[in-house]
């Protein structure tokens, strides 16, 4: 098995990527759609946050125009922003995990990423992209469903902005992903073909990703802690030069199986549990809730103590070559 297989273990669709559902003539993405025929209106709805003092807009464009509504409003931020990405993960509990860049990176810069990998930012129902900055307060999101979700100051230069490439207001505006739908990720038809994993990693190579991991989101569909609970984990992780510690070495993906209180305190146990090893986490792939009763049999029997913190199990290692600078 080599790394592409590795790092893609969602089985492919089969749908051809052109074979989008299309109805009265609004075009879906590939990777997310209704079950059922839905009347999917083009056009923003928007409403006052008081906390914050910004607009929040939701747009809903068919798919031959997400991209270039989406970037159109990338140009209204400032120059300089955080990446956010959220990327599709097997948590019981919730759809995606979320990533933010430790500090700002130039939006031009970031729009040419969204073209190279535009069939996964266009496309993918496990991948969604956008950008945020503080000063002032914006934001822009294009998400898995490929609505996108814009957070600004100035309504009259937003709602001027949209109603000037024909998307009207809609007051009430529903949205097909409100329904029973559907997330598919991009097929692979070849060893050239796009992948959210694949476009997830080279974003995070290039803005230095970080997960979010606040100590207090260990909780259920219904906002109540959890407590200790079992947790599995995938890394990207590599083995430190001895000789020359600015060089990595013995590169690998690898899955833990622990138990945890928080997500914050998963990522520790990970992160001790290697450094023993002398090796070190390069990027979280996935930090997912399972609860005991969907367990294996044999991962049930590996878990000795279910309510004592720790990592019980690592599997699934695949290492390859790496040479490059810490």
């Amino acid at each position: 098995m080599d790394e592409r297989e590795y790092i893609n273990r969602i089985s492919p669709g089969r749908r051809d990527i052109n074979q989008r559902m299309v109805h009265r003539g609004f075009v879906f993405p590939f990777g997310a759609y209704p079950e059922e025929p839905f009347d999917q209106r083009i056009g923003y709805d928007s409403r006052f946050i008081e906390d914050s003092g910004l607009y929040n807009y939701e747009i809903s464009v068919s798919h031959e125009r997400v991209l270039s509504v989406f970037i159109s409003l990338l140009r209204l931020m400032p120059g300089q922003a955080h990446v956010v990405a959220q990327v599709h993960t097997d948590d019981y509990y919730r759809e995606c995990d979320s990533y933010v860049s430790e500090t700002p990176v130039s939006v031009a810069d970031l729009i040419d990423w969204i073209m190279t990998w535009r069939s996964v930012a266009a496309d993918d129902g496990f991948f969604g992209i956008g950008a945020f900055c503080d000063e002032p307060a914006a934001e822009v999101f294009l998400d898995e469903h490929k609505s996108i979700h814009m957070y600004h100051h100035d309504p009259q230069l937003i709602e001027t902005t949209l109603e000037g490439m024909g998307i009207p207001f809609r007051m009430g505006l529903r949205f097909f992903w409100d329904e029973p739908h559907y997330h598919e990720p991009l097929p692979l038809s070849d060893e050239d073909s796009d992948d959210f994993l694949s476009a997830f990693e080279d974003l995070a190579d290039k803005y230095g990703l970080m997960l979010e991991d606040e100590e207090d989101d260990n909780i259920d569909e219904d906002g109540d802690p959890m407590g200790v609970t079992c947790w599995r984990v995938e890394v990207r992780g590599y083995r430190q030069n001895e000789e020359d510690l600015t060089r990595r070495d013995g590169g690998f993906y690898s899955t833990y199986y622990l138990n945890a209180a928080s997500r914050f305190e998963a990522g520790i146990q990970v992160e001790t549990y290697l450094e023993h090893r002398q090796e070190h986490v390069d990027l979280y792939l996935q930090m997912a809730r399972v609860p005991l009763e969907l367990l294996t049999a044999n991962l049930r029997d590996a878990n000795k103590l279910p309510g004592e913190p720790g990592v019980w199990l690592e599997t699934d290692k695949y290492e390859f070559d790496i040479g490059h600078r810490a």
